[in-house]
């Protein structure tokens, strides 16, 4: 589908979206969110953001204690019907063949903020997770550059989501999902 077919698929449409319509569109480079109906389009983050996903990304795939998590650059999750998020890092069951990820099959999701969607993941999508069940949130705040990353690392208790670590100064150290230890501001630039 080109652009323009694209657009005219998405400016023509009436009324609410369905998962079903929502999943027929095609692969596109920005990142399209299917929210209680509603398409929400982010365009690409920066070059620092990108990196740091990758390294999270990597640093929890070689962190995790045994085969049965795997960590993903952008998945696809089903939070619940026609609310479908694309986080920035989800570690999920292993091995799954599926266009979307259950929210019984997450254990953590992590988002890194930018400048233009620092409130969507630390208020929204923070009440989104912790609605639909989502054990472990850890979230990057990359917005205010990168000699200012910081991270904070929730755990879902009685439906709400408890703080239980921070790195202020840009160094992650978690005790659970599992232990592991990472300098994000080193990670952001690649070092």
């Amino acid at each position: 589908m080109s652009v323009d077919a694209l657009y005219e698929a998405v400016f023509a449409h009436p009324g609410p979206w369905t998962e079903e319509e929502y999943f027929a569109l095609p692969e596109t480079p920005a990142r399209i969110e299917l929210v209680d109906g509603m398409l929400v389009v982010s365009p690409l983050s920066s070059v620092p953001h990108h990196r740091l996903v990758r390294e999270l990304t990597h640093l929890f795939q070689t962190t995790r204690p045994d085969g049965r998590w795997e960590a993903l650059p952008g998945a696809n999750v089903r939070l619940w019907k026609d609310h479908i998020r694309i986080p920035d890092v989800v570690v999920a069951r292993a091995e799954m063949d599926v266009l979307h990820v259950g929210i019984d099959d997450v254990l953590l999701l992590a988002e890194v903020t930018s400048p233009g969607n620092f409130r969507q993941d630390r208020i929204v999508k923070h009440g989104d997770y912790a609605e639909a069940g989502v054990p472990f949130y850890l979230r990057v705040d990359l917005h205010d550059g990168l000699d200012k990353v910081r991270a904070s690392a929730f755990e879902l208790e009685d439906g709400v989501y408890r703080e239980y670590a921070t790195a202020p100064d840009g160094v992650l150290r978690l005790d659970r999902p599992w232990p592991l230890e990472a300098d994000l501001r080193s990670l952001a630039r690649g070092r």
